[in-house]
C-alpha cells in the first residue's frame, strides 16, 4: 500500500462524521441494466472505501439530502472503484478514476464530476440530475 493511500484512508477511519450514509443501492451488473431501461435519473458514485475525497463526497451527498428533500426522487447507485473501476462499463462510460459522480438517465449521461468535493459543485450536480 502506497503511504499517501495509507495516510488518507486512517484519516478518513478517524475523521467524525465522514461515515454519513445516503440512501443508495450497490451497483450490480443486474441492477444497472434494470435502472438504464426506466426513466429514473441514476446519481453513479464511482468510489473506493479507502479514498478521503470519496468519504467526503459521501458527506456532501447525505448533508445535500437532508437540506433538500427533492434529491430523495433521484436513484443512487454505488459503484465499488476496486471491483468494478478496471471494467468495460468504466471504459464505455468514459470513468477514468474514483471519486466521480455520473448522472444517467435513459441510458444517456446527463452531467459528471471528477474530482470536486466542494459542496456547491455537489449540489449543482444533484440540481442538473433533478432537472433532468
Amino acid at each position: 500500500m502506497h503511504r499517501r493511500t495509507f495516510i488518507l484512508s486512517t484519516a478518513a477511519l478517524a475523521i467524525p462524521g465522514l461515515s454519513a450514509a445516503y440512501p443508495a443501492e450497490t451497483f450490480t451488473p443486474a441492477i444497472w441494466r434494470s435502472l438504464r431501461e426506466t426513466d429514473q435519473t441514476v446519481v453513479m458514485n464511482f468510489r473506493a472505501a479507502w479514498s478521503l475525497t470519496c468519504q467526503i463526497k459521501a458527506d456532501l451527498i447525505a448533508e445535500a439530502l437532508a437540506e433538500n428533500p427533492a434529491y430523495t426522487n433521484l436513484t443512487f447507485l454505488n459503484v465499488d472503484w476496486d471491483t468494478f473501476g478496471p471494467s468495460q462499463m468504466t471504459q464505455r462510460l468514459k470513468v477514468e478514476r474514483r471519486s466521480t459522480l455520473l448522472v444517467m438517465k435513459n441510458g444517456e449521461e446527463v452531467t459528471r464530476l471528477v474530482n470536486e468535493p466542494h459542496a456547491r459543485k455537489v449540489r449543482a450536480l444533484l440540481d442538473a440530475a433533478l432537472a433532468a
